[in-house]
């Protein structure tokens, strides 16, 4: 009796010694799957909405502005109201530590080149990267050229091509891209690929609803975050196919919405997709 015991006893021992043997190499590896994930290596991300396609992306070390700086176009779009737009002209406080601003295209509804330029003379450190069009806009229209041409940066738009830049640790892919509509044909649109702390963003401008204009990207491959998107790609079958399958965004926020239609636009949106943010309250954020 005692020797079956004593083998009973070793048995049990044995057993609970595999147990915490296995717990112990289960849990190392939970610990490697934790480290090696790659989303722990990214930043919070807040995104605050300026006007129409106008955003403010901030992590906590870098700020880009895109399409932000614009005042009063036309009644169909959102713009900055003057105490705000007043802030970002002045680069007063919290748009005095701004560090790129990035153009989309020329349109009234995206770019002022007086708000750009004051921008520019009264910040301490931002930068404007964009078309050769908006470049050429801002130092026709705007006066003092003194102090922020040294702060300006020409980039070569051309259909299909893109050309990569790093901004102190911004790094910008900028997507040559077709405008919408035939009568704007001539507009240098750039898309704007960009990627701050571990996130990207994507952002389109105006850009023509086709697959032909997004396809020579891959975009699908870049693992975005992500994605402002006018409204009316979001509207049809087709555009939101074509969303999932040239951009596979982590997540979409509907952007250029008229104030007039904010209501509705937002609900039938949301009737395809509960889960999409649409911007259209001004100064409104979203933290990812």
């Amino acid at each position: 009796m005692s020797i079956f015991m004593n083998l009973r006893s070793r048995i049990t021992n044995v057993f609970l010694i595999t147990i915490c043997l296995v717990n112990v190499v289960c849990s190392q590896n939970a610990s490697i799957s934790k480290v090696a994930d790659p989303a722990q290596d990214k930043s919070d991300a807040k995104i605050t909405y300026i006007a129409n396609e106008g955003v403010l992306i901030e992590t906590p070390e870098k700020k880009v502005l895109i399409d932000g700086l614009h005042r009063f176009y036309k009644t169909a779009y959102a713009f900055p109201p003057d105490k705000l737009r007043g802030k970002l002209e002045s680069a007063e406080a919290p748009y005095d530590d701004i560090d790129l601003i990035l153009v989309s295209h020329l349109h009234g509804d995206h770019f002022h080149p007086e708000s750009v330029g004051l921008h520019l003379q009264n910040s301490r450190k931002a930068q404007l990267a964009t078309s050769e069009q908006i470049v050429g806009e801002v130092k026709e229209k705007f006066k003092d050229q003194t102090n922020i041409a040294s702060k300006i940066i020409s980039v070569k738009h051309k259909w299909k091509t893109a050309a990569e830049r790093d901004f102190d640790g911004i790094k910008v892919k900028f997507l040559g891209l077709r405008h919408g509509s035939k009568r704007f044909m001539w507009i240098q649109n750039l898309g704007h690929l960009i990627e701050i702390e571990g996130r990207k963003f994507l952002h389109l401008g105006d850009a023509d609803m086709t697959a032909e204009n997004f396809s020579t990207f891959k975009l699908n491959q870049e693992d975005i975050d992500i994605a402002f998107i006018p409204f009316w790609f979001l509207l049809s079958k087709e555009g939101r196919d074509l969303v999932k399958k040239q951009f596979e965004p982590k997540h979409i926020i509907a952007v250029h919405v008229s104030p007039q239609d904010a209501e509705s636009v937002s609900k039938e949106l949301k009737k395809h997709d509960p889960g999409i943010t649409v911007f259209t309250k001004i100064l409104e954020t979203k933290t990812f």
